[in-house]
């Protein structure tokens, strides 16, 4: 059980949170949000995670990992049980922004866990991506009352797993906890992929609406959204093999192409293809950065810690940027991800090195 704990813990955590993700918008959209107040809401979410993940993946570096998951995902399990309780937009914003912030507690040491004990990635991400489908298809099957209370549950029974199923893992550097080299060695990889994800998630921040104006309903929400995660996992354990700084290349010049795609969509059948190819950018990209900054750094919980908290960096970028491009419609949301991803891909070819680079 101990061997296979680290994926049924990366699985199910990524699952639960994963529900309540893709319904957050539409939910806010029934409260009366526009679309500028949903992007704030995703952004809230994602500046909590941001915070958190850059000081629990630095702390992680410095005591017993297994410590780090289980209060962070009990803390998750936690907060996402309290969205049952808001009434209205404020207590919304409030149990995002506290989902945020204990969701960023833990995957950082995960990550660092699980490839201090093996050297492999692959698999390990491909689950993650696993669990994000599972729950994106739950997000669309299951009755909109019972979403937190099976989301929580599912944290729940991950929490038990984690303190049967891993072992404490001790880690104490020679180093002062307020350090900036991890950013300084690996500033362009950071960059570029916080480039191409402020283009991602400009498109995230409103893609269940867009998805509904398109024709889907709330099942095939979470079936589009579920494709994306389901084909990750497929690709990403296809390409352990392959060198990372090729995979990082591949994955954002793809991303480039697929953003723009999307502004060709004229119904949500049309979004399926791009999903699949927008799985192969992200396949590409995230197990590449991953297994570039465990490669070449021996502070890997902080060094993935850091890389995490470019998702929330990006995701309050973007949610700004989507209150500025939306009002120009859905093409314009799209084709501007697209350049700015194109700026992250010129970034990573061209920025010059530290010596993790």
């Amino acid at each position: 059980m101990m061997r296979r704990s680290p994926y049924f813990i990366q699985m199910m955590a990524n699952a639960g949170i994963m529900m309540t993700v893709v319904y957050i918008p539409l939910l806010a959209r029934d409260m009366g949000a526009s679309k500028p107040q949903i992007g704030l809401l995703v952004g809230t979410f994602q500046a909590a995670a941001l915070l958190s993940n850059l000081l629990f993946g630095r702390w992680a570096d410095f005591g017993d990992r297994k410590k780090f998951v289980v209060a962070g995902v009990v803390a998750t399990g936690l907060a996402v049980a309290a969205h049952s309780l808001a009434r209205g937009l404020p207590g919304l914003f409030a149990v995002r922004a506290a989902t945020g912030f204990c969701m960023g507690m833990f995957p950082a040491a995960l990550v660092a866990y699980y490839y201090d004990r093996t050297q492999r990635l692959g698999r390990f991400t491909g689950f993650g991506s696993l669990g994000w489908g599972i729950g994106a298809l739950a997000s669309g099957a299951a009755a909109a009352s019972w979403l937190f209370p099976i989301a929580a549950i599912l944290l729940g029974l991950t929490a038990v797993v984690a303190v049967v199923g891993l072992k404490s893992q001790h880690v104490r550097l020679d180093q002062p906890f307020l350090d900036t080299r991890v950013i300084r060695h690996n500033w362009h990889l950071y960059l570029s992929f916080y480039l191409r994800h402020t283009g991602a998630f400009s498109i995230w921040a409103i893609f269940p609406v867009f998805l509904a104006d398109l024709g889907a309903s709330r099942f095939w929400v979470g079936f589009v959204y579920a494709l994306n995660p389901f084909s990750q996992a497929v690709f990403m354990n296809l390409l352990e093999r392959f060198d990372s700084r090729l995979l990082v290349q591949a994955g954002l010049a793809v991303s480039v192409v697929v953003f723009a795609a999307y502004a060709l969509a004229t119904s949500h059948w049309w979004v399926i293809p791009i999903q699949v190819a927008l799985a192969l950018s992200w396949g590409l990209l995230y197990l590449g950065a991953m297994k570039r900054l465990m490669e070449r750094n021996p502070e890997r919980s902080t060094a993935a810690g850091t890389f995490q908290s470019m998702f929330g960096l990006s995701a309050v970028s973007g949610a700004l940027l989507t209150g500025v491009t939306g009002a120009f419609g859905y093409a314009a949301v799209v084709l501007v991800a697209a350049g700015i991803a194109l700026a992250g891909t010129v970034v990573f070819l061209y920025a010059p090195r530290g010596h993790a680079g």
